[in-house]
C-alpha cells in the first residue's frame, strides 16, 4: 500500500469531548424527522398485520447482506434466502452473511442480561470471523496488537488507525460513554457519534465495519429505542456508502462532526421510511394471498401456508411440512395448485426443488 509510512497514527480525543461543540441547529431539522421516523416504524411492526417474527428474519437478512457488502462480500438475496433452506458450508461470501447474523443474535443475547463490555464486543467479532471467512484470521475475537491502515481500492492509504497499544484504553472509554447517559444528547445523535468513534478506533484487524453497524441497533435496544435489535441501516448506507466513507473520515477533523451527524440522522428518517413503506405493501400482500390461497386450497391450512411463505420466501416442500405438520404428499398437491396459479416459482429441478414467493422478495430486494 503506497505511503504506509507517510501518514501518522491517528489519535482520537475520548469520550465526551472527542466531537467538540455540536450545533444543535445545524442537524435539528433532521433530529426532529429522524426521531418521528423511528416511532413510526416501530408502531407499524407492532402493529402489522403479518407477525413480525414472520418477516424481520428477511429485513435482518438484507441487513446482514448490504452490511457485508460494503466490505466486498458477494451475495445476492435470493442466495442468502436459498441457503437458509439449503447450507451452501463452501461459500465463504454465504458463510459471512450467516456469521453478520449469529453475532448479532449474541450481541443481543448478552444485552438481554446486561450492558455493553469488552467481552461483548469480542465475542461479536468472533462470532463474525468464525469459520475462517476472511484471510486474515490470526486475531479473532481479540483487540488487534498490530498497527493497521485502510486506504482505497487503488491502494492509497487514507487513514491509519491509533496504535495498537492506545486501543484498549480507547475502548474502554467508549463503553463507558456508550453505558452512560453522561452529555444527555438525544440517543440518535450519541449513536452516531459511538459508531464513528468505534471506526476510528478500528480496534480490530478486520470486521470494524460490520461490528460497527451491528452496534447500531443494539444500542438502540439497549437504550429502550426499540424493543428488539431490529433497525436495520446499513442498505440506506451502502447505497451512499462514499458519502457515508467521506464524512465519517472528516470527524477525525475539528468541528467536523456536525455533517456526520445530520447525514446520519437523514439516513435514519429515509431507512426509517423505506421500511415503513415495505410494512405496509407486505400488510397489502399477506391479506391478497391469503384470500387467493384459501380460495384455491379451499382448506383451512392454506392460511398456515401463506404464514409459512411469509416466514421462508424461498423453501422447498420439507420446510413446508415442518413448519405446517402437514403430510408432504399434500404439501406438494397444495405447492403445485400454487405454481400453477403464478403464485409461487420452482427453480424447474424434478428432486428438491425449491419455490420462489417473489411477490414477498421483490418487496424486500427493491
Amino acid at each position: 500500500m503506497r505511503g504506509v509510512f507517510a501518514m501518522k497514527a491517528y489519535m482520537p480525543a475520548l469520550l465526551p469531548g472527542a466531537y467538540g461543540s455540536l450545533d444543535y441547529s445545524f442537524f435539528m431539522d433532521e433530529l426532529i424527522d429522524a426521531s418521528a421516523a423511528l416511532e413510526v416504524y416501530v408502531e407499524k411492526i407492532k402493529f402489522s398485520k403479518v407477525e413480525s417474527d414472520w418477516f424481520l428474519p428477511i429485513i435482518q437478512q438484507k441487513e446482514a447482506l448490504s452490511s457485508s457488502k460494503l466490505e466486498g462480500t458477494q451475495a445476492t438475496l435470493d442466495g442468502v434466502l436459498i441457503n437458509q433452506i439449503t447450507p451452501n458450508d463452501e461459500d465463504k461470501n454465504l458463510n459471512e452473511i450467516v456469521n453478520y447474523l449469529s453475532a448479532s443474535a449474541v450481541g443481543y443475547q448478552r444485552l438481554k442480561r446486561g450492558e455493553f463490555d469488552n467481552e461483548l464486543f469480542l465475542e461479536i467479532h468472533r462470532e463474525l470471523l468464525s469459520g475462517n471467512v476472511r484471510r486474515n484470521t490470526e486475531t479473532v475475537g481479540e483487540y488487534r496488537d498490530h498497527q493497521n491502515y485502510i486506504g482505497r481500492n487503488d491502494g492509497e492509504l487514507v487513514y491509519t488507525p491509533p496504535k495498537p497499544e492506545y486501543v484498549p484504553e480507547l475502548m474502554n472509554n467508549l463503553i463507558e460513554y456508550i453505558n452512560s447517559d453522561a452529555d444527555k444528547y438525544r440517543y440518535l445523535i450519541r449513536i452516531a457519534i459511538i459508531h464513528a468513534q468505534f471506526e476510528t478506533i478500528h480496534p480490530f484487524g478486520d470486521g470494524n465495519g460490520r461490528v460497527g453497524r451491528i452496534l447500531i441497533p443494539l444500542y438502540l435496544y439497549a437504550k429502550g429505542q426499540i424493543p428488539m435489535p431490529f433497525f436495520f441501516i446499513s442498505e440506506a448506507l451502502e447505497r451512499d456508502k462514499h458519502k457515508y466513507y467521506k464524512l465519517l473520515m472528516d470527524t477525525r477533523e475539528p468541528q467536523r462532526w456536525n455533517e456526520w451527524i445530520k447525514f446520519f440522522l437523514e439516513t435514519v428518517s429515509k431507512q426509517c421510511r423505506r421500511y415503513i413503506d415495505i410494512f405496509n405493501k407486505i400488510n397489502d400482500l399477506y391479506e391478497d394471498t391469503v384470500k387467493k390461497a384459501c380460495d384455491l386450497i379451499k382448506s383451512s391450512s392454506a392460511v398456515s401456508i401463506v404464514n409459512t411463505l411469509f416466514r421462508y420466501p424461498v423453501l422447498d416442500s420439507k420446510t413446508m411440512q415442518q413448519e405446517t405438520d402437514i403430510s408432504l404428499a399434500t404439501i406438494n398437491r397444495y405447492m403445485n395448485i400454487l405454481l400453477k396459479n403464478n403464485i409461487l416459482y420452482t427453480d424447474g429441478k424434478q428432486r428438491n426443488r425449491h419455490f420462489f414467493f417473489y411477490d414477498l422478495i421483490s418487496l424486500i430486494r427493491d
